[in-house]
């Protein structure tokens, strides 16, 4: 990325030596280091963002000029998502049982929890 070779980074190191003394030299390297990441850990993801961004650009012009050449419109291509958005929602209707069928069905096979059961009349008016 800098492209600094063995004698520009001992040079670097002997300033900072002496400008910053041996106790304060470490902390210093791991806070330039810490942010030099930081800094390229930026660049890279800003990078591969707008790689995928122009990915998605282009990829958007290859399907607007193939539409074109079929001869289909803005609004056709609407028309037919919004059509196929509707299918695929009745076919998950289709796959979930109703609530009724689904209640039907707990109370046939006895897996719903049960209210706690309440004593019968004849131990309610022993207790009053």
């Amino acid at each position: 990325m800098f492209d600094i070779g063995f004698s520009e980074l001992t040079l670097i190191f002997v300033i900072g030596l002496v400008v910053l003394g041996p106790e304060r030299l470490p902390k210093a390297a791991r806070t330039v280091g810490y942010w030099m990441g930081r800094a390229r850990s930026t660049f890279n993801h800003l990078r591969n963002e707008l790689e995928r961004e122009a990915l998605n650009q282009d990829m958007r012009e290859r399907m607007e000029s193939q539409m074109r050449e079929m001869g289909l419109d803005e609004d056709s291509i609407r028309e037919a998502r919004d059509n196929l958005l509707s299918e695929q929602e009745v076919a998950r209707a289709r796959r979930r049982p109703s609530t009724l069928e689904h209640e039907r069905l707990e109370h046939d096979t006895g897996d719903s929890p049960s209210p706690a059961a309440e004593p019968p009349e004849s131990e309610k008016k022993s207790n009053d």
